[in-house]
């Protein structure tokens, strides 16, 4: 799925390959050779997405930018796992990122380098080639081999077996775990005769939501997205978004599962029956499980997971897998959190428009 953004058209250079959940959007530039498999998502609304040849996408990959700020970068012969993230980064030439790897504004992976399964490389960080990287933050394991490095390239590319580069545990790759077995096409549907309600809003075309769901004015719910409430209920407040292909799924055993106002879900979340509250922002690639509370304006860091029951108290950010207190907020990320809240409240007017 090509989609143009105001007037920019991705272009992709032939031969490619988008499966047709996949989606390139706006001021995406692909060389030759690139594969989107399922529900992967090429973001480039506020910035450039620039990808060389021969590049792979797994199931769910996603890669973004900083509106205005930051492009994505991404070398010829990169392979990116399934539920992986690029986010307004440079990859060079031949890396190999895990499944559910996150890296984050302004880092640089050197080429030839692989960043293993579920590793966090954070903002502004500069890994050398040819090595090997993991944990949360990565740092280097070894160095890595260009023999083994073209196998882990292409376990991903082949959905073949890999300690090196497949991860169990993450969420549904398509959409039919959150769906009757009867449901048709589209971006909407009723389960047990409970439907969405949508206000002003924007759900994009790759994106699910499935029954008692009421989202409200100006928010928007992005690629490859899930909002699936089974025999429950979600609520999305006002002003929030909910970023590319992230999960939030709940039931009437687990409970209710609602977002505040000017709520920030970052790209590859997970959230299950929790409360989140006004101007919360949600990091990059978290797990949030049933019971959690984040209170009004706290954070959950980039790849934290957050146990059951845990409360996140207002003007914290909670980090760590498990995610334990962290640190207090400064008053310029508070600043830094509501320009992107209220980006993505433009972008869901212009994309309705």
């Amino acid at each position: 799925m090509l989609i143009d953004y105001l007037h920019h058209r991705p272009a992709l250079a032939a031969p490619f390959f988008c499966d047709p959940t996949a989606a390139a959007i706006g001021r995406t530039v692909a060389g030759p050779g690139l594969e989107l498999r399922a529900y992967a998502t090429l973001r480039a609304d506020g910035e450039w997405v620039r990808i060389g040849a021969r590049a792979f996408f797994a199931e769910r990959a996603t890669a973004h930018i900083a509106d205005g700020l930051l492009p994505a970068t991404v070398g010829d012969d990169v392979t990116v796992g399934r539920y992986a993230l690029v986010h307004a980064c440079t990859l060079e030439d031949g890396v190999v990122l895990g499944d559910a790897a996150v890296v984050m504004d302004g880092a640089v992976v050197g080429a030839r380098a692989l960043v293993a399964p579920g590793s966090l490389v954070p903002p502004r960080k500069r890994l050398p080639g040819g090595w090997l990287y993991a944990g949360n933050p990565a740092t280097p394991m070894r160095a890595i081999g260009a023999d083994e490095l073209a196998a882990a390239a292409m376990a991903i590319r082949t959905g073949t077996a890999s300690a090196l580069v497949r991860a169990d545990g993450l969420p549904p790759l398509d959409m039919d775990a959150f769906l009757p077995g009867s449901a048709g096409g589209g971006a909407l549907h009723a389960i047990a005769g409970r439907a969405p309600r949508i206000a002003r809003a924007y759900v994009a075309p790759t994106a699910l939501v499935a029954g008692d769901v009421d989202v409200a004015d100006d928010v928007g719910i992005w690629f490859g997205c899930a909002l699936a409430a089974g025999d429950g209920r979600i609520v999305v407040g006002p002003r929030s978004n909910v970023q590319d292909n992230s999960i939030l799924v709940t039931d009437a055993a687990r409970g209710e599962l609602r977002l505040g106002a000017g709520v920030t879900v970052g790209h590859n979340v997970r959230i299950g029956a929790a409360t989140i509250g006004d101007d919360a922002l949600i990091g990059m690639g978290s797990e949030l499980a049933d019971g959690v509370v984040v209170e009004a304006g706290a954070c959950v860091g980039a790849r934290a997971q957050v146990e059951p029951g845990t409360v996140v108290k207002t003007g914290w950010i909670w980090a760590g897998r498990p995610a334990t207190a962290f640190r207090e907020l400064k008053p310029d990320e508070r600043t830094w959190f509501a320009r992107g809240r209220d980006i993505y409240v433009g972008y869901a007017a212009a994309y309705r428009g």
